[in-house]
């Protein structure tokens, strides 16, 4: 299904900028095109706003301009951004049953785990479920896992994702290891977690995360501490710093400089994010205000009203 969706949405944006070009070429200077047909094509930043004029002029709507715009994005996005953090894998020992392994996948509504021998940061391999399935029938059940799991792909964390992406498909890979700098497990990331970079949520029957974003009254909104902070400026038309993270929690962790309790807030980009609740260490759940620009509490002054 995958493979499906990436082909269709590659196909209609090739359609969509050839319609874009044709569309507005009587309206670029002839000078304009007698020059571009000798020099290289056009530019990101030409394509784009060809995309935003014919936008603008109903020649497309706002889903195909988003669509195209997405496009150009995904290159800038690398996979720290779009991946499963290796708090959220579902991960299983090499030296489990296959029977184990398949009663986890069912309830986890997964198809693909990945396999570790000593921990998490020694993943070894991938078990596909049709893999544990045929094993399983064959009266194996009671075999490790290991004697049935796949070569485990592995891809920097700051690899960008549309290079990821067309060595997937080139390769027919559906999962990737992400690994930080030192080796380790950064997280997981899967063909769908890049596919949904261009073309939104792919949900399924199996699908039963919350929502990262859930709209209040009065402007406000609840999101989830992963929520990319470039996914959340688009939303919320704010304007969320960016550093050395990617996400709303560890906005608030760098931030506050310790982890935070419920109750705790920051005022960043006139909003002001309050930590509803933790996991742990993690942060699960931001609640999103707006703040009137002509506040003259400080945000210090904010956190320790709130704390």
């Amino acid at each position: 299904m995958i493979w499906v969706l990436t082909a269709v949405a590659a196909a209609l944006i090739a359609g969509l900028v050839a319609g874009v070009a044709l569309t507005l070429a009587d309206r670029i200077p002839k000078r304009f095109l007698t020059r571009r047909a000798e020099a290289p094509v056009a530019s990101e930043d030409e394509l784009i706003a060809l995309t935003e004029a014919a936008a603008a002029d109903d020649v497309i709507d706002d889903e195909e301009r988003e669509l195209i715009e997405s496009v150009f994005a995904l290159d800038d996005t690398i996979v720290r951004e779009v991946m499963v953090p290796r708090t959220d894998m579902v991960a299983v020992a090499s030296d489990i049953s296959i029977t184990a392994v398949v009663d986890l996948a069912i309830e986890k509504g997964l198809s693909r785990l990945p396999v570790f021998a000593d921990d998490i940061d020694d993943i070894v391999g991938v078990c596909l479920m049709k893999d544990l399935t045929r094993a399983e029938r064959a009266g194996r059940g009671d075999r490790h896992v290991r004697t049935v799991m796949r070569r485990a792909r592995f891809v920097p964390e700051t690899k960008h994702a549309g290079d990821l992406l067309r060595e997937m498909q080139a390769g027919r890979c559906h999962l990737a290891v992400a690994v930080d700098e030192y080796g380790g497990t950064a997280g997981l990331v899967t063909l769908e977690d890049v596919v949904e970079e261009l073309v939104g949520e792919i949900v399924d029957e199996f699908d039963v995360e919350e929502p990262l974003v859930e709209p209040l009254a009065g402007g406000e909104a609840l999101v989830h501490g992963r929520m990319p902070i470039d996914q959340l400026n688009s939303l919320v038309r704010s304007k969320l710093g960016r550093g050395d993270w990617d996400t709303v929690g560890g906005l608030i962790f760098s931030t506050l400089g310790h982890v935070p309790t419920v109750g705790e807030s920051i005022e960043e980009g006139g909003v002001l994010l309050k930590v509803e609740r933790m996991e742990g260490r993690r942060i699960t759940k931001v609640r999103l205000t707006p703040v009137a620009s002509n506040s003259n509490q400080a945000p210090a002054q904010r956190n320790a009203a709130d704390g």
